[in-house]
């Protein structure tokens, strides 16, 4: 979480960004429902959920791309239902993206540019200043010749082609390698506290949501769960942190049996490149380790090792979702 937001009450900031009690529906399927947050100017606010838990059709709804059932939601002052007003004071990247192969990233980013009322010379400054800013250069290359990563950051870049009030990314890493992803999400924070662009992110990738998100929401089967800094959400999660168990590879049956029956809920986590390695998350503090070391060793396991780690957004997000239940039956893939 950045430190020179985290410091700031949220209730105290004019929220960029407001929804009440909205609803996105698909017949007779509800995606999402009474989902009311404020994001503030400057904040990173991601949205989690396991796949179908209603986050790509929340931000569909705000992006104008479907419509609301039910509820209300403004962004930069403008009423979603003014969808020309919103879609000019937004930025978009979906996580699915087609570009014209023909096109050179700076005539594709200059395009946008004019779309949004910049005249030619402005869009061409606009789009070098991005594509250098991403680390495309000049880029006079056809789209074509581009990775999946370069096209991943033309379609940041694009994104950011109006300078947004708000910058909607969905799974905004895809397909960037380590150092790839260290550089967007540094662009991001830079772009939040520099422009006071706020930006909602949905991703897979916890610890970048854990890094860089000054608030986050969890939804499950369409509502939201638990909203807060990550602290808050993981204090208020239940978790207790995850056991890393070494045993003799011979005893990982028994270990599993013995710890299935005393620890039902848990999703115990095995370890295929470590042979005798696995990870129990635990839903007690106090007590927590001893209890699992009596659970193993009533069993006959050999226990070699037992390290507990403190909990993470990971541990909390396990606890706060169905996140291994089959996926809600709808065509919405996030």
């Amino acid at each position: 979480m950045r430190d020179n937001f985290a410091a700031v009450d949220s209730r105290l900031i004019v929220p960029i960004l407001e929804t009440t009690g909205l609803k996105v529906t698909y017949g007779s399927f509800t995606a999402a429902d009474d989902i009311s947050i404020s994001v503030g100017e400057g904040e990173i606010y991601g949205l989690l959920g396991p796949n179908g838990a209603g986050k790509t059709s929340i931000i569909r709804a705000l992006t104008t791309i479907i419509p609301i059932a039910s509820g209300s939601a403004t962004i930069a002052g403008h009423p979603l239902t003014d969808a020309a007003a919103v879609r000019a004071s937004i930025g978009v990247l979906p996580e699915s993206n087609g570009y014209p192969s023909a096109q050179t990233g700076r005539s594709y980013l200059r395009f946008y540019g004019q779309l949004f009322g910049l005249s030619r010379e402005a869009a061409d400054l606009r789009a070098e200043r991005l594509l250098h800013q991403l680390g495309l250069g000049k880029n006079h290359s056809r789209i074509s010749t581009f990775s999946r990563g370069m096209r991943q950051r033309l379609g940041l870049a694009r994104a950011l082609i109006n300078d947004p009030a708000v910058l909607f990314l969905d799974e905004p890493t895809l397909g960037l390698d380590p150092a790839g992803k260290e550089d967007i999400m540094a662009h991001l924070t830079k772009t939040a506290v520099e422009s006071g662009t706020s930006v909602i992110l949905c991703s897979h990738l916890l610890d970048e949501v854990e890094r860089v998100c000054d608030r986050i929401a969890i939804m499950d089967r369409g509502r939201i769960v638990a909203e807060g800094t990550v602290e808050e959400v993981v204090a208020t999660s239940g978790a207790a942190g995850t056991a890393r168990v070494r045993i003799a590879p011979e005893d990982i049956g028994r270990a599993d049996a013995a710890l299935r029956s005393s620890f039902p809920d848990a999703t115990i986590g095995f370890d295929n490149t470590r042979p005798g390695e696995l990870d129990v998350p635990l839903t007690t503090g106090k007590g927590a380790r001893s209890e699992l070391l009596r659970c193993l060793l009533a069993a006959g396991v050999d226990v070699l090792a037992l390290d507990l780690r403190g909990v993470r957004l990971s541990d909390a997000f396990l606890g706060l979702t169905d996140a291994t239940a089959p996926q809600r039956v709808r065509k919405e893939s996030s």
